[in-house]
């Protein structure tokens, strides 16, 4: 009896280190790195893809979270080193009624991003209040925001800037 419990318990162990190993691989519809969980990544309708990445981050002031926009060969990130979220990164629930979705927002300049899980996903950027850039997820390719977010990006209630 106590030979089968053992065994079970070290199938289990193996079993949990092949999903989290699962996990931080890098994939095709990710320009994450290996090591980094992902937070959220889809391909968009342009060709390009999104990809929230990050590691060690248990809350805003440990690891690091980057946003990624492009392709493998080049692509956009925020920010350029790898630093703790703190106050750069924000995550708000928009959920609504049969609705149900986050917003990963931060702002550049004069322009705010915001990474939505709102089926089917998309990436919008608006500048000054206008919304300047506005693609879609691949809907065949949809994947929601990774539940370790709420550990190291903070919460805030929706904004203006959600809705449009």
């Amino acid at each position: 009896m106590r030979k089968s419990i053992f065994l079970t318990f070290m199938l289990c162990l193996r079993v949990s280190a092949a999903n989290a190993q699962v996990q931080s691989l890098p994939s095709e519809d990710s320009l994450c790195r290996e090591g980094e969980d992902i937070y959220f990544s889809c391909p968009l309708e342009n060709g390009k893809t999104i990809s929230v990445c990050a590691k060690n981050n248990v809350s805003p002031n440990q690891g690091y979270v980057r946003y990624e926009y492009g392709n493998k060969e080049s692509s956009f990130n925020y920010p350029l080193e790898n630093m703790p979220p703190g106050d750069r990164f924000a995550i708000s629930d928009v959920s609504e009624g049969s609705i149900h979705g986050l917003h990963l927002k931060f702002t550049r300049g004069m322009y705010t991003y915001v990474v939505s899980s709102v089926w089917p996903g998309e990436l919008y950027v608006s500048k000054r209040g206008n919304i300047a850039f506005d693609k879609e997820c691949q809907a065949s390719r949809y994947k929601s925001f990774s539940n370790k977010i709420f550990d190291g990006i903070r919460q805030v209630a929706p904004s203006k800037v959600d809705f449009h």
